[in-house]
């Protein structure tokens, strides 16, 4: 038999770790991706007391002992989280062999082994550090939920340069983003490898206890949080949630939407809402009413970040492409009356009358609450243009004292503002009275004058 010194090397280390630590058998399982499928996109949706900080740990020295000379690099969402949860509890510098280290650098939280490897802690916070490094080792990202989505956005590309290898693990959020977005786009690819555990996966962990566990959560009413952190499952919901009525169903693809309505295109009231913004976010809801039924239709939408994008030139050319393009018809053009500049520039540039909201006579609890009995009635309608708006909704919420977080609302206040402007209310009309409309022209002289046709001559006995 050929001796391989190499190979003889990365043995003795793999059982010295083995010594120290036994894996259960959902943290093998997850370990195989990586390992033995060679896995380079692994992502493990997992309760809590999984085992997750082990199963990192264990992962990161055998990648680190593995390949010498590897980069390797340990993501929390806060820089000051991982020096809190690994570092200062020495959990990760202490997980493996004392020898294979030859230095350890307490401020930048780094490990330096015999054969050049390097184990690298810190946060998604830490953005801009890392837009140029192409690591050449494995990194992990642990609780994704709270990752800055710019971090992955940022930092994934990188991994193309050596086609180094990712392994994500957390918790499902509360609410949706770029956690179940990327989770559910690796589990749809046979190319990548996605896995869910529950804590009970874990044997160290007493079923008894999660039973209680289950049973306290579920009498402070908090079922949704039982699914989340200990079934590892997503679900919508919780006392935080402003819309927790929300649901996908309210969205329609476009061209269905608009066949559906098609028939009543002439009697729905059309509405272009702006939100302007020079700096964080300028947002435009292009919405229709039905004035008889009272179903409101979310049609399309504009969300701009990019502020050289966000001048009245540019936005209003966008405005006139899609309202052009949704109806030909009337318009109502609103805007948010703090911003006053808006209204004259429209004016002025593209000879569009927008009108004040009005918002500081109306209470933002209360145009909320009138979006939710829409909601609840079955009545708001969203087209699949409006992504933002249903990723808006979808993660308002209230802080820990009750308050509606000011964050990420700009398509919601469009909403409020559309509903006022249209002095909203639940009432169905679902006759079409001449009476109530000065601009009716259907009327025929013999309607008004039975007995005669429409050129004033009386009718006979035969009816002509």
């Amino acid at each position: 038999m050929t001796y391989h010194p190499e190979i003889e090397r990365i043995a003795r280390g793999l059982k010295e770790l083995h010594e120290r630590w036994k894996p259960h058998e959902a943290q093998v399982t997850i370990g195989k991706a990586l390992i033995a499928d060679r896995k380079k996109d692994v992502f493990a949706q997992c309760g809590r007391n999984f085992g997750k900080t082990e199963l990192v740990s264990y992962l990161l020295w055998r990648w680190a002992w593995t390949f010498p000379g590897s980069e390797n690099y340990y993501f929390s969402p806060y820089m000051k989280q991982s020096r809190e949860i690994l570092w200062a509890s020495r959990r990760v510098q202490t997980f493996g062999p004392e020898s294979w280290i030859t230095k350890v650098n307490e401020q930048e939280m780094r490990i330096t082994f015999a054969n050049g490897s390097f184990l690298k802690l810190d946060g998604s916070d830490n953005v801009e550090a890392y837009r140029g490094v192409k690591p050449k080792g494995l990194t992990v990202f642990d609780e994704f939920k709270d990752f800055r989505p710019e971090f992955y956005e940022a930092y994934d590309p990188n991994r193309a340069a050596h086609d180094t290898p990712l392994f994500v693990i957390g918790t499902p959020p509360e609410f949706d983003g770029q956690f179940n977005q990327v989770a559910h786009s690796w589990a749809k690819d046979s190319s990548k490898a996605f896995f869910k555990f529950p804590t009970s996966s874990n044997p160290h962990i007493s079923a008894d206890w999660l039973d209680k566990k289950q049973a306290e959560l579920t009498a402070r009413g908090e079922q949704d949080k039982w699914f989340r952190e200990y079934m590892a499952e997503f679900v919508r919901g919780g006392s935080k949630r402003i819309f927790p009525m929300l649901s996908e169903k309210m969205v329609k693809p476009h061209g269905v939407l608009f066949q559906s309505i098609e028939k009543d295109r002439r009697r729905l009231e059309w509405y272009c809402i702006a939100d302007p913004a020079g700096a964080s976010t300028f947002a435009v809801l292009f919405a229709a009413i039905n004035p008889y039924t009272r179903e409101v239709y979310l049609l399309d939408e504009i969300y701009e970040q990019r502020q050289e994008e966000m001048t009245v030139k540019r936005i209003g050319g966008r405005i006139l492409q899609k309202t052009r393009a949704l109806h030909k018809g009337e318009w109502r053009f609103i805007y948010d009356e703090a911003e006053a500049w808006f209204a004259n520039e429209m004016l002025e540039h593209w000879e569009l009358p927008f009108e004040p909201t009005q918002k500081s006579k109306h209470d933002k609890t209360t145009g909320l609450s009138l979006i939710k009995d829409v909601m609840l009635a079955q009545k708001w309608i969203v087209s699949e243009h409006c992504s933002k708006w249903f990723w808006e909704a979808d993660n308002y919420q209230k802080d820990d004292e009750g308050r509606i977080v000011k964050k990420h609302d700009h398509l919601l206040d469009c909403s409020r503002y559309l509903l006022g402007a249209a002095h909203y209310s639940l009432n169905e009309s679902t006759e079409y009275i001449r009476e109530a409309d000065p601009m009716f022209r259907g009327a025929r002289i013999e309607d008004d004058f039975p007995g005669f046709t429409e050129t004033g001559e009386q009718v006979d006995d035969w009816g002509y």
